[in-house]
């Protein structure tokens, strides 16, 4: 390829106004998820942009009896876009982002300083909108990155397919795993998500909802003797629950390195989370409640199995409902996502590692590794290709807020990755 101060210089000179073209096509289309049922649109402003870089388009809709399976309430096709271009390589490298984002709420104590879903950039260089982290912002880097490299006439060490796919926000049917399912998903995956600093994510957490519905008896509130309060007695579940949490989220895996604990510096492997995270129950004050609803959220180790993760949680509820009044308790598991682990030893991973080095100066040896507490649906791809030559890597950075209020990524962040990827894609590193 060119020399890589030839192509950096390229990126430098980028123009803004270029650059925030592609983030508005992106950014400003609302793809909320639930419902998310605008994809149609975003697969319509996205697929011009690899059609005139000569790519292959592809839509693959995820079939009816596939979406009726996912448990919240989504609208319209799930059209996940794949894009393919053959480069004449042996190997492959498959691209992801996911075309959802979360909602935008703007009626909190803090408000959105810009419109959510109109990309705006600012003097000190940040661009503000929903998903310009998680994960639009990447989508446009990687286009960037394409029309540079076509620009130049680099030659891609890889044929090179890029997917946008749904759902990725909710889980349990993403549009990722459908493609992986059907073959879609070659060679090396690179998943566009996270920040730009330089670590190695080698592990993820895989993601359990328990809904835990506490049937009781309503009455009148003064007379509370005839009824059985579903809140009240579903308090010694979630005792037991709580005495499950401590034994939980002290364990650590064996060999998966994960972040110290908030204010401290001491070293320890990836843990389990255990969550009691949404109660509802009662309609008003003079009414004994006759159901409580409990989610639990459980995020689970790769050491860890969900067979187990599911029992532990059954027996705690178990010995909680024979200590309470309650007529039932009924336990509903929602498996968004498995776990994940990343071979940090695979070539491609290898390959990102140098990059990383190459792109930000920092020494290899100096680049961390560890495994993320979060979910992503590259544990479907891990899971049904038994791959564990995934990089996860993207344009945020620790201040971007992701899933938050002013959601924010920054232009020198989205040159640095544009640079990165074009390094992967192009550059002789050995």
């Amino acid at each position: 390829m060119e020399n890589l101060n030839d192509v950096f210089k390229e990126v430098d000179g980028l123009d803004d106004d270029k650059i925030m073209d592609i983030m508005k096509t992106l950014i400003n289309i609302d793809t909320t998820v639930p419902p998310a049922n605008t994809y149609r649109e975003y697969v319509n402003a996205v697929s011009p942009y690899f059609k005139e870089l000569g790519f292959t388009l592809e839509e693959v809709t995820l079939p009816d009896e596939v979406v009726k399976k996912i448990p919240y309430p989504i609208e319209g096709p799930r059209i996940n876009l794949v894009a393919t271009k053959d480069y004449g390589q042996e190997k492959f490298v498959s691209f992801y982002g996911h075309m959802d984002v979360v909602p935008a709420p703007n009626d909190g104590e803090k408000k959105w300083r810009f419109p959510p879903f109109e990309a705006t950039l600012i003097k000190s260089g940040k661009i503000y909108g929903r998903g310009t982290s998680d994960m639009k912002g990447a989508m446009a880097c990687m286009i960037l990155a394409l029309q540079i490299i076509e620009k130049l006439n680099l030659k891609p060490k890889y044929n090179i397919r890029v997917m946008n796919c749904t759902d990725e926000e909710i889980g349990g049917e993403p549009g990722v795993k459908y493609l992986a399912e059907q073959g879609y998903v070659k060679g090396t995956v690179f998943c566009m998500e996270g920040i730009t600093s330089a670590f190695i994510i080698v592990g993820s957490a895989g993601a359990l909802n328990v809904i835990v519905e506490s049937i009781g008896r309503s009455c009148h509130s003064g007379m509370n003797f005839m009824g059985i309060n579903a809140l009240e007695e579903s308090v010694p579940i979630m005792v037991e629950l709580m005495e499950l949490k401590k034994k939980v989220e002290v364990r650590e895996s064996k060999d998966i390195p994960g972040l110290p604990g908030l204010g401290s510096s001491k070293k320890r492997n990836m843990t389990p989370m255990f969550n009691l995270d949404v109660i509802r129950s009662g309609d008003k004050a003079n009414i004994v409640p006759n159901i409580c609803t409990l989610t639990i959220n459980r995020r689970f180790i790769p050491d860890e199995n969900v067979d187990d993760v599911m029992k532990e949680i059954s027996e705690a509820i178990e010995r909680g409902k024979e200590k309470s009044k309650l007529l039932d308790v009924k336990t509903t598991y929602i498996y968004d996502y498995p776990p994940l682990r990343v071979d940090p030893n695979a070539p491609d991973v290898k390959r990102m590692k140098k990059v990383i080095s190459k792109i930000q100066e920092i020494p290899e040896e100096k680049i961390m590794m560890f495994g993320m507490s979060g979910s992503t649906d590259m544990g479907n791809v891990c899971e049904i290709l038994d791959t564990q030559d995934i990089i996860i890597h993207g344009c945020g950075n620790a201040g971007s807020n992701s899933h938050g209020v002013n959601e924010t990524i920054r232009m020198k962040d989205v040159k640095l990755f544009t640079k990165e990827l074009i390094t992967f894609l192009c550059a002789d590193l050995d």
